[in-house]
This record gives C-alpha cells, structure tokens and sequence, in this order.
C-alpha cells in the first residue's frame, strides 16, 4: 500500500494542546485588551497594570515559567483589588494550565460580576465547565460567548464540542460551520470545525453533507500538518495501523482513537469504536476535547443500555 510522507512542524493554531485550548499567554493579552463585545467600552486594563506594579511583576514570572510565584503574586492582588481583570485573568490561566478547573470557572465567574458581557470570560468560563464535564453550564457559557456573534471562530468550534458532546448533532454541526466561517474571516485554516461537522451529520444521518463536508476538508488541509493523518485516514487513503504510526504524542494519539472510534461507529461496528473510545476515556490526555468527546459519548451509551 502506498504510504504518505507527513513532515510535521507544529499544531494546527486552531486546536492547540492546552487544557483551555487558545487561552495561552498570547489569549490572556487578548483579553487584557479586546472590548468583552461590540457594544461594550473596553476595558482599560493598561491602567490597571500601571496602577499595581504588582501585576506586571506577575505576568513576567509567568512568562518565565516560574507558576507558582506567579498565582501567589495574582492571588495576593486578588485579596486586595477584588475587581483586578487582569490578576483575576492570571489566575484563571494558571488554574486552567494545573488542571483544576473548577478553580478556573469560579475566577472566570469572579471576572463576570465586573464586566457581565466579556464574551471572552465567558468562553473561559465554558471551557472550565466543559472540562468538568458540565456540559450544562459549558453550552450556557459558550452561547453568551456567540450571543453578538464575534468574529472567533475558537468560540463557536467550542460550542460545537459541547453540543455535540451532548447529542445534538445538528446543532453541532451548525455552529461548526459558523466556526469555519469565522476562522476564514480571520484568515485562520481549520479543520477540526470539519471533523465536528462530518461525524455530527454522520450522526443525524444526514450523508450527503457528511461527504461534502469530507471532501471540503481534502480540498482544504495542509498536508504537512496534523491533523492530516486523521483526514487522510476518514477518506480511505490510510488504514488505521498507518493513522496510529504518525502520532507524536498523547494527545494526537487521543484524537487518533477517538476518530477511528467515532468512524466505527458510523459504520455500526460498535464493540470495535468502543475499544477505541474507552481506551481514550480511561488512558487519554484529558487536555484535548476529544477525551471528554470520548467519554460522554460512552456515557450516553451506558446509560442507553441501562434503559432498556
């Protein structure tokens, strides 16, 4: 069989590895200095950093890699300037970054009392719940983030994740092409909007779309690029033993069982993708969507068969 040659350089920017995917260094500074919506005066967070030095002095440790003198100097600005935007941010990043989310949705919700309408809290804040496994509060977070329909589309892919995390697979793949939409306006290729798109209308049964939609991603991915094996793969050009040989690392090893997990499910050999899935949801990195994908997933699935 013919083998494609990848030659890997880095990570798509529109599905970073991150436990907060695009919520980085460079996604705090975003925040620090976008508007929260259209509507909305901006908050001046220069002023802020101006005004207690502090803060600066922490957003440098942070830089450095030095995390724990970081959230000790943010959570101390915290306790005297309860409104800190910009301290109350870095704490988030770092609570999200340690994995404990649920301390990074309480400081997402500390930002929301200030400045109700920040459209990037609040994608924050669904985030957090998403890696909670609250997918109630994660669709509610990520529908306020898209209320005025911003121009990012990293918020619209998250609230796909979520939908389809919950079973509803058009919705899914709605707010994924809005995603894709969005991620053009701003000059940025991704394919994981059409991944959550293919295997959404796979799912509602609706193959036309699903096939236009995998074609559309053919057309339009960087072969050097992961996820390109993945793609490659859903469109018969590779077998799953080839798909598996290009990983890199945990996560690419997690998306890649949870999409031959999810391709056997389309094709209704179903013990098969759950050795797959419940290989992702015991052994994944639980840093990308696709392990908490996975995981609701096999959970919808016992409770199913519980019911009957």
């Amino acid at each position: 069989m013919f083998r494609i040659s990848y030659n890997f350089t880095l990570r798509g920017s529109a599905h970073p590895c991150s436990g907060i995917r695009g919520f980085l260094m460079l996604g705090v500074v975003l925040l620090l200095l976008q508007p929260a919506c259209a509507n909305e005066v901006p908050i001046d967070t220069s002023l802020e950093l101006v005004g207690n030095p502090l803060v600066t002095q922490a957003y440098n440790a942070l830089e450095m890699g030095q995390t724990a003198d970081a959230l000790a100097m943010f959570e101390q600005i915290s306790e005297s300037e309860a409104g800190n935007v910009p301290a109350l941010l870095g704490r988030a990043l770092i609570y999200s970054q340690q994995e404990r989310h649920a301390q990074a949705f309480s400081a997402y919700d500390q930002i929301l009392l200030h400045h109700p309408s920040h459209a990037f809290a609040w994608n924050g804040r669904g985030l957090a719940a998403f890696n909670l496994e609250d997918f109630d509060e994660a669709l509610s977070s990520f529908k306020r983030a898209t209320q005025d329909q911003p121009v990012n589309g990293f918020f619209y892919e998250s609230l796909a994740w979520t939908q389809m995390c919950r079973g509803e697979f058009s919705d899914a793949a709605e707010s994924a092409k809005t995603s894709m939409l969005m991620y053009t306006r701003n000059g940025e290729k991704a394919v994981y909007p059409l991944l959550i798109a293919y295997f959404s209308y796979l799912e509602s049964g609706d193959i036309e779309n699903a096939r236009r939609t995998l074609n559309y991603a053919q057309n339009n991915y960087d072969p050097n690029l992961w996820p390109a094996p993945i793609v490659d793969y859903l469109a018969g050009k590779i077998n799953q033993s080839d798909l598996v040989s290009f990983v890199m690392d945990s996560t690419e090893e997690t998306e890649a069982h949870t999409y031959i997990g999810l391709k056997m499910r389309s094709e209704k050999q179903l013990a098969a993708a759950d050795l797959h899935l419940n290989w992702v949801s015991r052994n994944g990195d639980s840093r990308v969507f696709e392990y908490t994908l996975a995981r609701a997933i096999q959970f919808r699935s016992s409770v199913a068969e519980l019911s009957h």
